[in-house]
C-alpha cells in the first residue's frame, strides 16, 4: 500500500498548516471544485472578462455544496438535487441574517445568487448537467426572483422543506442513536436512583438490563457494557445530560431538542451525540498490547478507506502485513459497529452517508500525536518507512544551468526565491522544486502555462483533470532558454497562488548540489491563508494585538501548533535541506 505519510517541515515556517478536520463530503467537493477550477476560471474570463472573480465566485459555490454535502449527500459537483441545495441556501443566508441582524444590506445573498448563477451556467454551457433540465431551469428561475426566500417562493413545489426531518430520520434509525434516546429517558429516570457515587459497574449493569430490550441485539456482555459507558459518556458530551459524582444524573441543556421529532436543533442534537460516540469509540485503547493496538489501527484503516470510496471487501484474505489475532480482531470490531448501526451490511465494509459525515480522517483525535510518533503510526498502519524518491544521480550534472526568479505575484512585501535547476529536468520536477522553496505541501491541484493566459497548459496526469500536455513529457529546456524567458504557475485554485517563473541567467555549469536555492526573501505564505490578500491580513492581525482579528489568527495559528511567526524570516538552508531530500 503506497504510505499515506504527513507531510514533514522542510524549511521557512516555524511550523506545518495542519487543516481543520473535515466531512468526506466536503474533501468531495473540494477535490471536485479543484478539478473543475482552471476550466471554469478559463469560461469565467471568456464570458465576463474578468478572470480575477472567478475564484471568488467558485468559493461561494464551494461553500455551499459543502454543507449540501454534509447535509443531504453529494456524488458530484455538478449532481445535485436542484430543489434540496436552495433549502441548503436558504438556511446558510437564515444563519448569517440571525448571527448579524444589522447587516442588512443583503452582500451574502447577492453573492450566493450571483455566484449559482455563473456556476449553473458553467455546468450547462460545458455539458455537465445531466439530469432533469427542467430542476436547473427551476432554481435558475428562484435565483432570480426580486426575493426568492419569500414565503411564496418556499413553498413552490419541490421545495426541501422537510430536509431536516429527513436527515434526523435517518439519524434516529442508527441503532446507537435509539439507544442514546432509551439511555436518556433512563438516566434522568428511573436510573438516578441507581446513581451512587457515579458511573460504576452497578449503574451500567442496571441499565444494560433496564434497557434489554432496546440494547441492539449480538453484542455479549462486556461489549454491552462498554457500548452502554460510551453511549452515557456520549450524552453527557453532547449536552443531553449532566453527570456529578454525588448529584444524581439531569436533563442537559440539549435534552429537550434531543428528543424532539423534527426541526434544526433536534437534527443538531442528534448528530452531536452521534459524533460524540465515534470520537470515543474510535479513540487509541489505553493499556493496550501490541496486538489490540494493531487490530485498532486496522479497523480505523477500513474506516478511513470506506470513505474514500474504496470500502474493504469483508471476505478478502488477510493481507500478511497483519498478524491473524489483528485481522481477527479488526473483524470483530467492525462487526460491532455494525450491530451499532454505524457499518452497513453487506459484502463491503461502507457506511451510512450521516456516519461517513462525522468520521475524519483519523487524524488528530483518533491517533493522539503525542503518543504515536510518526515511526509508531508506521508501524500500526503497516506502511512502508520511506516514501519512493527519485534516483539520485550516478555522476554530478555537468551541462547548463538555469538560474530562475520565482517571484509570489501580488505578494506585498515581495516574496520569492532565486534557484539553479539543471536543464534535463522536467516540468514535474519543476513542481517539486517551487514546493520545496515556498515550503507548500503539495497538497493542491496545481498547472503550468506558457504564452499567457490562453496559452498552453502543463499538468499532472490526474483523472478529471484536462492539460494540454502531460508536464513530465516536457522539458524544462523547452520552454526557458535564454534569459527573461517567462512561464506561469499556479497552486491551490481556492487559494489562488500564482507564480512568475523567470529565467535571469543562463550558466554554461554550476558546481555544487542542484537544484539549489541561492537566494529569497521572507516566509512564504501558509497553506490554506487565503490567497496573497488572506495571508497580509492574518500577518497584520498577528502583528497588531490590538487589531480586531488578532485573537481569532492566533487561535488559528494555535490550531495548528504554533506560537508565533516571523512573516521576514527567511532560510536558504531549510529549502536546500528539503531539495537535497527531494533530489
Amino acid at each position: 500500500m503506497a504510505k499515506k505519510k504527513k507531510k514533514q517541515v522542510k524549511q521557512g515556517h516555524p511550523g506545518r498548516v495542519q487543516a481543520p478536520v473535515v466531512s468526506i463530503g466536503r474533501v468531495k467537493v473540494d477535490r471536485g471544485l479543484d478539478a473543475l477550477s482552471p476550466e471554469f476560471v478559463r469560461w469565467y474570463g471568456q464570458r465576463r472578462q474578468d478572470s480575477e472573480t472567478a475564484l471568488l465566485a467558485l468559493a461561494a459555490v464551494r461553500e455551499t455544496l459543502g454543507m449540501y454535502a454534509e447535509v443531504v449527500g453529494l456524488e458530484s459537483v455538478t449532481e445535485f438535487n436542484a430543489p434540496k441545495l436552495f433549502g441548503v441556501l436558504n438556511s446558510m443566508i437564515e444563519f448569517e441574517e440571525a448571527e448579524e441582524p444589522e447587516d442588512l444590506s443583503g452582500e451574502l445573498r447577492m453573492v450566493l445568487y450571483m455566484a449559482w448563477a455563473d456556476y449553473l451556467d458553467f455546468i450547462e454551457d460545458t455539458g455537465r448537467w445531466t439530469q432533469d433540465p427542467a430542476e436547473l431551469s427551476w432554481l435558475r428561475g428562484n435565483l432570480e426572483t426580486a426575493d426568492p426566500f419569500s414565503a411564496e417562493a418556499l413553498s413552490s413545489p419541490g421545495n426541501p422543506g422537510a430536509l431536516e426531518e429527513q436527515a434526523l430520520a435517518e439519524l434516529r434509525q442508527l441503532p446507537i442513536v435509539e439507544l442514546g434516546h432509551g439511555l436518556a429517558r433512563w438516566c434522568i429516570g428511573k436510573g438516578a436512583a441507581e446513581w451512587g457515587a457515579g458511573p460504576g459497574e452497578q449503574f451500567l449493569a442496571a441499565a444494560a438490563k433496564a434497557l434489554e430490550s432496546e440494547l441492539p441485539k449480538g453484542l455479549d456482555e462486556a461489549q454491552t457494557e462498554l457500548v452502554v459507558s460510551q453511549a452515557i459518556a456520549s450524552l453527557a458530551m453532547a449536552g443531553i445530560i449532566t453527570l456529578e459524582a454525588h448529584a444524581s444524573p439531569k436533563a442537559g441543556p440539549a435534552a429537550e431538542e434531543f428528543h424532539k421529532s423534527e426541526g434544526q436543533q433536534a437534527f443538531s442534537a442528534n448528530y452531536a451525540f452521534l459524533q460524540a460516540f465515534l470520537d470515543l469509540f474510535l479513540e487509541a485503547p489505553e493499556d493496550a498490547d501490541e496486538e489490540t493496538l494493531e487490530a485498532w489501527g486496522l479497523s480505523n484503516l477500513w474506516l478511513l478507506e470506506a470513505i474514500e470510496g474504496s470500502a474493504h471487501l469483508v471476505a478478502a484474505p488477510r493481507d500478511e502485513q497483519w498478524s491473524p489475532a489483528a485481522w481477527a480482531q479488526a473483524h470483530q470490531r467492525l462487526g460491532e459497529l455494525r450491530i451499532l448501526g454505524l457499518v452497513e451490511e453487506g459484502e463491503r465494509y461502507t457506511l451510512p452517508r450521516l456516519v461517513a459525515a462525522t468520521l475524519t480522517d483519523l487524524d488528530d483525535d483518533e491517533l493522539d500525536e503525542e503518543d504515536l510518533q510518526d515511526d509508531e503510526l508506521d508501524a500500526l498502519f503497516g506502511f512502508d518507512s520511506e516514501e519512493p524518491k527519485r534516483e539520485k544521480r550516478a555522476e554530478p550534472y555537468a551541462g547548463k544551468v538555469l538560474q530562475l526568479k520565482l517571484g509570489l505575484k501580488e505578494a506585498k512585501p515581495p516574496i520569492w526565491r532565486r534557484v539553479l535547476v539543471p536543464l534535463d529536468l522536467h516540468l514535474g520536477d519543476l513542481h517539486d522544486i517551487i514546493q520545496a522553496s515556498f515550503d507548500w505541501y503539495d497538497g493542491h491541484l496545481h498547472e503550468f502555462r506558457s504564452g499567457g493566459y490562453g496559452g498552453t497548459s502543463y499538468g499532472p496526469d490526474i483523472e478529471h483533470m484536462e492539460y494540454d500536455e502531460d508536464e513530465s513529457g516536457v522539458l524544462i529546456s523547452e520552454l526557458l532558454k535564454a534569459e527573461k524567458d517567462r512561464l506561469d504557475y499556479a497552486y491551490d485554485f481556492g487559494d489562488g497562488w500564482e507564480i512568475r517563473i523567470e529565467v535571469e541567467k543562463v550558466l554554461d555549469s554550476e558546481a555544487g548540489a542542484l537544484p539549489r536555492c541561492t537566494g529569497g526573501r521572507r516566509m512564504a505564505p501558509l497553506e490554506d491563508s487565503g490567497g496573497t490578500w488572506g495571508w497580509s491580513e492574518k500577518v497584520a492581525a498577528i502583528g497588531d494585538p490590538a487589531h480586531p482579528e488578532h485573537g481569532e489568527v492566533m487561535e488559528w495559528l494555535g490550531d495548528m501548533g504554533l506560537d508565533e511567526i516571523d512573516p521576514a524570516a527567511f532560510s536558504m538552508q531549510q529549502i536546500n535541506e528539503a531539495l537535497d531530500q527531494e533530489f
